[in-house]
């Protein structure tokens, strides 16, 4: 169901944005930035509304990537890191200068994936030992790490050094803040070579699911995204 909301919010602000008479927007109090945080490199625009003038509204969108291995005595790790983020904000200027509370939402389409070898021509999954490779029987692990809440509320505070000013000027940002990811989400997918028969199959499952829970476990204790970005704007 949240998902049907979010996707109906979205379809909606596209329509509305699609059907809108560009030449007629009022651009002024309005800024355009870059900035570099924990989710990636990224841009922002942030519009200062006219009647609550207290009030700013912020979107932006930043990504990342990268490729990296890493081994402990069993195995060898290919992992794709990808970071990425949309977000729709609402900065609050108690004092009409640039420090700012912040509450909204950010789209998380942060996850990893990779691809697990073994390093001495086999698997060992909960204690148990399996050959690897097209005639063992496993060819091969892939696993994935997301998070329950691809929308996650966000709270912070920061300072844009450009609102509230009345000529066209460069600003600083700076964003702190927090988002509510949920628990992180753990998968192991095997693909069984020919060696595996229907009983090996169902064995090599469960002492995976008996992995993952471990992991799970693990992870389960970082619920929060701690959020820290840097950047400038420029002011309309």
């Amino acid at each position: 169901m949240k998902k049907i909301l979010s996707s109906i919010v979205v379809a909606s602000f596209l329509a509305t944005v699609a059907s809108a008479d560009v030449s007629s927007i009022d651009w002024s109090n309005t800024s355009l930035g870059a900035d570099v945080g924990t989710t990636g490199f990224g841009i922002t625009g942030v519009k200062q509304l006219k009647d609550y003038p207290n009030w700013a509204v912020r979107v932006g969108a930043h990504k990342y990537s990268k490729n990296f291995t890493t081994t402990d005595n069993k195995a060898d790790y290919d992992f794709d890191l990808k970071l990425a983020d949309v977000q729709l904000m609402a900065d609050y200027h108690p004092w009409m200068t640039s420090f700012k509370v912040t509450m909204g939402a950010l789209y998380n389409g942060t996850d990893f994936k990779g691809k697990i070898t073994p390093r001495n021509s086999n698997y060992t999954f909960n204690g148990v030992t399996y050959s690897s490779g097209v005639t063992g029987k496993i060819a091969r692990v892939d696993t994935k790490v997301d998070f329950d809440n691809s929308i996650a509320p966000y709270l912070g505070i920061g300072w844009d050094t450009s609102f509230n000013k009345s000529e066209k000027t460069w600003g600083f940002t700076f964003n702190l803040g927090v988002a509510y990811t949920g628990n992180a989400k753990v998968s192991y997918n095997p693909t069984y070579g020919s060696a595996a028969t229907v009983a090996d199959k169902q064995e090599i499952k469960n002492n995976l699911d008996v992995e993952k829970k471990s992991l799970q476990d693990d992870l389960n204790k970082y619920k929060y995204l701690p959020y820290i970005s840097i950047g400038f704007n420029y002011k309309f």
